[in-house]
């Protein structure tokens, strides 16, 4: 991962712990921070990104005084400019620092155009309905070891979603992209491979983990949409999830066609056994 996005997220991080906030941190970045130490072969398909996608949380935003310190901080302390046409959602700064503000719906929030308005023309948040439980199992991770010669970031602290959360997310992201007025299969792909990296380089104790998650929600239409994804676009191989996988240049470009079927299959296998509920 470009060092220079480590340190726009050590400034980012810095300046939340500074009011006792931890970012939370999604998108490609946040697959890296939860896998930068995994040794799993789909490690290397970890793709690089350019921005950081911020997810706020429902306690942030419910909290008055937090979300006006989060709206200071960033169009404030660390001077982003709203992105125009994109106002208030997607903030960029020395003409090369990205930042996108996503947020799940939160009760008392106007939400409009795909947006939930936290703070009126200040701040606002991509709505991400999909992200509802995204406070639960929520993963701290330290920067010393991402920038472990700079004392100045020796303590600081971000987050990142559970692992089904992530997938929730990914899953989501690809459906949105796949078909559809929003559809773009470039983008359909780069989620597609995301949940290719995300369901290979879990464990054990991240499938316990996932399923105790599931079973505790397991009436709620996030999940259920889910499972319907995942039967309908990551069911077989042949289909559209694992199809756009394929096609990465990107995915063991050194195997041939029927050993890279064998990979995605596995991945299949995983993430249908991780989505798998009794009453289904």
């Amino acid at each position: 991962m470009d060092k220079r996005l480590i340190e726009q997220l050590a400034e980012l991080a810095e300046s939340f712990n500074r009011i006792g906030l931890k970012p939370v941190i999604c998108g490609g970045l946040g697959i890296y921070l939860c896998f930068h130490k995994a040794r799993g072969q789909a490690r290397q398909m970890i793709r690089p990104t350019t921005d950081i996608d911020l997810m706020l949380t429902p306690a942030q935003i419910l909290e008055q005084a937090e979300r006006q310190a989060i709206a200071e901080i960033i169009t404030g302390e660390l001077r982003y400019i709203a992105r125009e046409g994109r106002e208030y959602l997607h903030f960029v700064k020395d003409d090369n620092q990205h930042l996108d503000v996503l947020a799940p719906p939160v009760e008392g929030f106007k939400t409009e155009d795909f947006r939930i308005k936290i703070i009126r023309s200040k701040l606002h948040g991509r709505i991400t309905p999909e992200a509802c439980f995204i406070e639960e199992g929520l993963k701290t991770i330290s920067l010393r070891e991402f920038l472990p010669d700079d004392e100045r970031q020796i303590n600081l602290e971000v987050q990142a979603p559970s692992l089904t959360n992530l997938l929730l997310l990914k899953l989501f992201a690809f459906n949105d992209r796949d078909e559809g007025q929003r559809q773009d299969l470039e983008r359909a792909q780069a989620h597609a491979c995301d949940v290719y990296v995300t369901i290979m380089l879990t464990d054990r104790d991240d499938y316990l983990e996932g399923q105790q998650f599931l079973s505790c929600h397991e009436d709620s239409n996030i999940i259920q949409t889910a499972q319907t994804i995942v039967a309908g676009k990551f069911n077989q191989v042949e289909q559209a999830g694992w199809r756009r996988v394929l096609e990465s240049s990107n995915f063991y470009p050194g195997l041939n066609r029927r050993e890279k079927e064998a990979r995605l299959d596995e991945a299949r296998r995983r993430l249908i056994r991780w989505f798998h509920t009794k009453h289904r």
